[in-house]
C-alpha cells in the first residue's frame, strides 16, 4: 500500500514534468516562427542537433523547425546509435536535407574516450555515454577498460563554415557534459553570433564533489556569456 504522502510526491513530480514540457513546447514553437521569419527567400536555415542519440530530440525539434524551411545536421558519435538514426532520417523522406557526422563535438580533430557504453542500464545506445569522464560520476565509475576512442571535430570551425551558407543557424546540444568545454569555445571565437537560439542540457547535477562545483561555476559563466551577446539560450531537459 503507497503512504499518501508517496502519492503527493508522485503527482507533484509529475505536475512539474507535465509544465516542464508544455513550457519546451511553447518555446520551441514560438522560437521557430521567430527564426524562420529571419531566413529570406530562397535560402533556408540550418539546425544542429549536437548529441543525437537515438533520434529522441531530432524528432521533437524537426516538427517545430521543419524541413521545409531547415536543413539538419545530426552529430552523434556512438556507433551503436546508427542504425535507429538513420532509420529516423530515412522516415523524413527527405534523407537530402540531412547531414550525419559520427563523431564527438569538442575543441577540434582528434581522438577522445568515449564513456558510459556499458555501465548505464540501456548499455550501448546510452543516452548518458560522454567523453567527459566525470560525467554521471553521482551514478557509475567509468570504465578505461571499456571506453570506446571515437574521433573528435569542432563545433565552433563547424559554425563558422556553415554561417557562409545559411542566414540562420539553431543549436541544441545535449552531449553529456562535453557541452562546457564546446560552448566555452563558441564564446571564445565569437560563433554565438551566428546562432540564433541554443538549446542547451548542462549535466554538473550528475557529478559528485569536487568537480561537481567546478563544472557548475563553468555552467553559470556560459550562460551569463551567451546572455551578454543577446543570444537566447534555452535550459533544455
Amino acid at each position: 500500500m503507497h503512504h499518501p504522502r508517496h502519492i503527493l510526491e508522485a503527482i507533484a513530480a509529475r505536475s512539474r514534468w507535465i509544465i516542464g514540457d508544455l513550457r519546451r513546447r511553447y518555446l520551441a514553437a514560438s522560437d521557430s516562427r521567430a527564426a524562420t521569419s529571419k531566413i529570406p527567400a530562397g535560402e533556408r536555415g540550418l539546425f544542429i542537433d549536437c548529441g543525437s542519440n537515438l533520434g529522441q530530440g531530432f524528432g521533437f525539434f524537426r516538427r517545430r523547425f521543419r524541413l521545409d524551411a531547415f536543413d539538419y545536421v545530426l552529430v552523434e558519435p556512438n556507433p551503436n546509435c546508427l542504425v535507429a538514426l538513420e532509420a529516423a532520417v530515412r522516415d523524413t523522406g527527405h534523407p537530402e536535407r540531412i547531414e550525419l557526422i559520427t563523431k564527438a563535438a569538442g575543441r577540434g580533430p582528434g581522438t577522445a574516450r568515449f564513456y558510459g557504453l556499458t555501465e548505464l542500464p540501456a548499455r550501448g545506445t546510452s543516452d548518458g555515454a560522454s567523453i567527459l569522464k566525470d560525467h554521471n560520476s553521482k551514478f557509475y565509475e567509468a570504465s578505461e577498460h571499456t571506453a570506446l576512442e571515437v574521433e573528435t571535430f569542432s563545433l565552433s570551425d563547424l559554425i563558422r563554415d556553415r554561417r557562409c551558407t545559411y542566414p540562420v543557424i539553431v543549436l541544441k546540444i545535449d552531449i553529456e557534459g562535453g557541452e562546457y568545454d564546446v560552448l566555452e569555445q563558441i564564446l571564445e571565437t565569437g560563433m554565438q553570433d551566428a546562432l540564433s537560439f541554443v538549446y542547451a542540457e548542462f549535466h554538473s547535477q550528475y557529478m559528485t564533489e569536487p568537480p561537481r562545483s567546478r563544472y557548475l561555476e563553468r555552467e553559470q559563466a556560459i550562460i551569463a556569456g551567451f546572455a551578454r551577446h543577446h543570444v537566447p539560450l534555452r535550459l533544455w531537459t
